[in-house]
């Protein structure tokens, strides 16, 4: 059993069932992503993020340079459904791709936590009534901290009472988020107060180490973390090459062990790469057993989803 954890619905359903079946995966996880771009014009979130852009003016990460943050994120969002017009992201969406592919697909919604409590109770009743397994939260394209975010913990709340999982991105992202001050508050230290209150099963998308700049950039972050809380996991997505050396496994193995780390694809956005191709790296690793091959690439997720 192959289950891909991480997998972003931006083509039509087909030619993922096609890619699914190529990579021989016999589970994926389709993300919703409820964020908009234009939170960026609230008061709190430009004054942040200006400030923090301060700090890295001089480096161009995705040939921006010339924009202001808050036109370099409306600019991705933009070029993102230009790029991906077939792009399913709503909870509604995701819902309707597992109806019509149990057997395939298992769906995990996404709450945009800048929104009003009114909004996020009711996003969250939507992930109740949709019968999703899980939230995705990404710190980057909804820009907020979840050590001072109040809806972030109430997702928390619902999460752990509710036994859904949040699968929450760490490290940098594509676009402005490259820029590691733009993504400082996807570190994985700041989710530590909230897990202090709740605990939801969580996992690390990315393993705190996506960084096209910096690769591994809060990875000893994301191990303190792991460390702390047995309810924190984490996902190979879009860092293969990084955890899959003989260095960082034996890190992990470690520190936390191989039992909380979970195949992730990140398809269709890794450039370069795909479903299969994430599938074969770790099944040729020559630092894994067969035993831990197998666990990372479906028996650890179909623990933690069932």
């Amino acid at each position: 059993m192959i289950i891909d954890i991480h997998v972003h619905p931006f083509y039509k359903e087909h030619r993922i069932l096609e890619e699914m079946k190529r990579a021989g995966v016999d589970r994926a996880v389709l993300l919703a992503v409820d964020a908009d771009p234009m939170d960026v014009e609230k008061l709190e979130i430009k004054n942040r993020l200006r400030a923090r852009h301060i700090e890295y003016s001089s480096m161009d990460f995705w040939g921006f340079k010339s924009l202001t943050i808050e036109d370099q994120i409306k600019r991705f969002f933009q070029d993102l459904i230009a790029y991906y017009p077939d792009l399913k992201s709503s909870n509604q969406e995701i819902a309707d791709l597992v109806r019509k592919n149990p057997d395939k697909f298992i769906g995990f919604g996404s709450v945009n936590p800048n929104k009003d409590e009114c909004y996020v109770e009711a996003k969250l009743q939507e992930i109740n009534d949709f019968g999703l397994k899980g939230i995705k939260m990404l710190p980057t394209l909804q820009m907020f901290n979840p050590s001072e975010n109040k809806n972030f913990e109430k997702i928390c709340e619902y999460c752990e009472k509710n036994k859904k999982v949040i699968l929450y991105h760490t490290g940098c992202d594509p676009g402005p988020w490259e820029n590691p001050a733009i993504s400082e508050d996807a570190n994985p230290k700041y989710l530590t107060e909230v897990l202090e209150r709740y605990s939801p099963k969580i996992i690390l998308a990315h393993v705190g180490s996506y960084s096209a700049w910096k690769p591994g950039i809060w990875f000893e972050e994301a191990l303190e973390l792991g460390k702390k809380f047995d309810n924190v996991y984490f996902d190979t997505a879009a860092v293969s090459s990084f955890i899959f050396s003989e260095k960082i496994l034996n890190r992990i193995r470690e520190t936390i062990g191989l039992d909380r780390l979970l195949f992730g694809s990140d398809y269709p956005v890794v450039w370069g790469s795909d479903m299969k191709c994430e599938v074969d790296f770790i099944k040729s690793c020559k630092y894994l057993t067969d035993e831990e091959k197998r666990k990372i690439l479906g028996l650890n997720a179909m623990e933690l989803l069932t």
